[in-house]
């Protein structure tokens, strides 16, 4: 008995096929040629749109997305309020850094809590269950 079930009307589309291709081939191998070069053309154009323009485009929305609002445009703000953001990033700088403790050279892991539990090693195992 065969590993893959056949399929009777995969066999009837499989031989339609070779049947078509084999009558082109005989009868206009110019337009076949043909019609395979557009394919591969569309094909290959579908792929490297998809692959360079839609992916990337996902990837940066999912990234933008996470990182924050955008920054304003500078040329509209006064400079009195380009005074004051640069104040209150100074101040935020030096927040941050004063809460940053020193950060210690090497930390030293705790020992993990396994322990060895004993059981019946002899057993044979019902490997159907697995």
């Amino acid at each position: 008995m065969s590993r893959f079930p056949v399929n009777p009307f995969m066999i009837v589309i499989v031989g339609l096929a070779v049947l078509g291709l084999g009558f082109q081939i005989l009868t206009n191998p110019l337009g076949l040629l043909t019609y395979l070069f557009v394919g591969t053309a569309v094909a290959v154009g579908v792929y490297f749109l998809f692959t360079r323009v839609i992916l990337k485009r996902i990837s940066m929305n999912q990234f933008q997305g996470s990182a924050g609002p955008r920054p304003t445009n500078s040329k509209a703000d006064s400079p009195q309020k380009k005074y004051q953001r640069a104040a209150k990033q100074q101040q935020s700088k030096n927040k941050t850094q004063k809460k940053r403790p020193a950060k210690v050279a090497s930390k030293r892991r705790k020992d993990h809590n396994l322990t060895v539990i004993e059981g019946k090693k002899n057993r044979k195992k019902n490997r159907a269950l697995f």
